[in-house]
């Protein structure tokens, strides 16, 4: 940890991070992208490894493809079901997808400030990782009927109509 730039604990309020897991769960598949990132921002001895660290597009690119893994553990047999569901989680993630997005252009303010006023800037840039951290955890637990459901996209409309989805 950088000595001037230390970071906060992002997840002590977040519920459905800290909900145990079995190796392997989906809960693992969907979180351990963010919970690498904390681990190297934590290891972090430069203010620009932090920001390497929770770089937006490094973690746009690592959750679609916890998309993909989710999706063919799902849907395992038919390639048709497997697309529809990756396309339900990716399209209930948007509100990450835009934070990941802040990010990044919050990351460029940090790494263009004046030395006077790199501090201001990064502590946006912390409240903009608050932001993906309750993103992550809000597409998490939308994501959950999408995934509990064994009939996968075909299942959304019932989710929808029943109250159990978006």
């Amino acid at each position: 940890m950088t000595p001037e730039y230390p970071l906060p604990e992002f997840t002590r309020s977040l519920r459905a991070l800290a909900v145990p897991s079995a190796p392997g769960s989906d809960h693992d598949v969907v979180f351990t992208p963010l919970i690498e990132a904390r681990r190297a921002a934590q290891r972090a001895t430069s203010l620009e490894q932090q920001l390497v660290a929770f770089d937006g597009a490094k973690l746009d690119r690592a959750w679609r493809g916890s998309i993909a893994t989710l999706a063919e553990r799902k849907q395992p047999r038919t390639l048709p079901d497997r697309r529809a569901l990756a396309a339900e989680l990716e399209l209930l993630a948007t509100p990450l997808w835009a934070v990941l997005r802040e990010l990044d252009a919050q990351a460029a303010v940090v790494r263009a400030a004046a030395p006077d006023a790199k501090r201001a800037a990064w502590e946006l840039w912390v409240e903009q990782v608050r932001r993906v951290f309750r993103a992550a955890e809000e597409w998490g637990g939308a994501s959950l009927p999408a995934l509990a459901d064994p009939r996968g996209r075909r299942g959304a409309l019932w989710r929808r109509v029943l109250g159990g989805g978006r």
